[in-house]
């Protein structure tokens, strides 16, 4: 049996984020993914400006990312933009986010398998079987996304009631960027369009007790269709996504990061932002106890406030009344910026 000090399950921004502060420090590292490539995952690839200086502190280059101004449609009709600064997204390839990240990681001294599952984790004895062999870890973290393994070893519940889909059709620039509330078809879901350098993904998100998976890809099937876009060829990709929060740190020195802890907001779905932190924070909180964990405190409070409005919005009357109501402020100049500033400040 081998020992490893810090076993990290998962190779998404929050689990290489939490390698790269680990090694920083000095620890010894272990990154297991068991896709094989790192990077590639159902997402829409936005990133919000309080993500952009996260990673630019990190050393992302100017050009990696494409700005674009976000717009939004709150029913359907014309999608405004808010404000051009505070709804600033850039839009990068998750597989080029995964390399950069990777390759941080990896200059800091994380060592990263990817291919690589980690199965029969066994929480009582500190073990897991990677690669063939059985490895004894001081501190493990799961940070395998929404289906995560460690997380079922923990006993929690995973319930991932919400489902994203898209099409990335290459080639493609439809611009603006945005979002578009539809209260009918979509519930409390939204449809986006992200353009990017050199692809355009168009995608959707909704409950899945409210939007059955297989309408939500003929709703998107529906709208590319509408909006003239050719899908022959493109393969079409789906995702469950856990928004469930039930804490980052559990006995046995187990600590959850990322979608695996269920940080996402299940009202605009953003994950990137809260991965990136709470893997930061979850390993400096392992590095020190006692290191307070600002970045993750004011999320959780956005979370929850997101989460809130999301309820609300799952009922049909209330949806109704509330985003016509959202669709009037909307087109108020002044009200925007704060507007804009509810949905997206950490």
């Amino acid at each position: 049996m081998e020992d490893v000090e810090h076993l990290i399950v998962g190779a998404g921004p929050a689990g290489l984020r939490a390698a790269q502060v680990l090694a920083e420090a000095g620890r010894e590292v272990l990154v297991v993914e068991k896709h094989a490539e790192i990077g590639p995952k159902t997402c829409a690839g936005g990133l919000t400006r309080k993500t952009m200086r996260e990673l630019e502190l990190l050393g992302l280059p100017a050009d990696a990312a494409l700005r674009n101004v976000g717009h939004v449609a709150f029913a359907r009709g014309p999608a405004v933009a808010l404000d051009p600064e505070a709804t600033a997204v850039h839009t990068i390839a998750r597989r080029e986010l995964g390399q950069l990240q990777a390759r941080w990681a990896r200059a800091a001294g994380a060592g990263i398998l990817a291919g690589t599952p980690a199965t029969g984790i066994d929480l009582a004895e500190r073990v897991a079987v990677v690669g063939g062999r059985t490895l004894r870890w001081r501190h493990l973290v799961g940070a395998d996304g929404a289906d995560s393994s460690v997380r079922r070893a923990l006993g929690l519940p995973s319930p991932r009631e919400y489902f994203a889909a898209e099409y990335n059709v290459p080639g493609l620039r439809l611009e603006p960027l945005r979002v578009e509330c539809d209260p009918g078809p979509l519930a409390n879901g939204y449809f986006w369009v992200f353009p990017h350098a050199e692809y355009t993904s168009l995608g959707a998100v909704a409950p899945k007790h409210l939007v059955a998976p297989s309408g939500l890809r003929r709703y998107l099937d529906a709208r590319l269709d509408e909006l003239g876009v050719p899908r022959g060829g493109v393969p079409f990709e789906g995702a469950a996504i856990e928004v469930e929060y039930h804490g980052c740190h559990f006995g046995g020195n187990v600590h959850l990061v990322g979608d695996a802890a269920g940080v996402v907001s299940s009202l605009t779905a953003e994950g990137i932002y809260a991965a990136i932190v709470t893997g930061e924070e979850v390993a400096r909180t392992i590095l020190d106890p006692r290191a307070p964990s600002p970045k993750t405190e004011r999320w959780l409070r956005t979370k929850r406030r997101h989460d809130r409005l999301a309820r609300w919005l799952a009922r049909p009357g209330p949806r109704r009344w509330t985003l016509d109501a959202l669709a009037a402020l909307a087109v108020q100049p002044r009200l925007r910026g704060p507007l804009a500033a509810w949905f997206l400040r950490p």
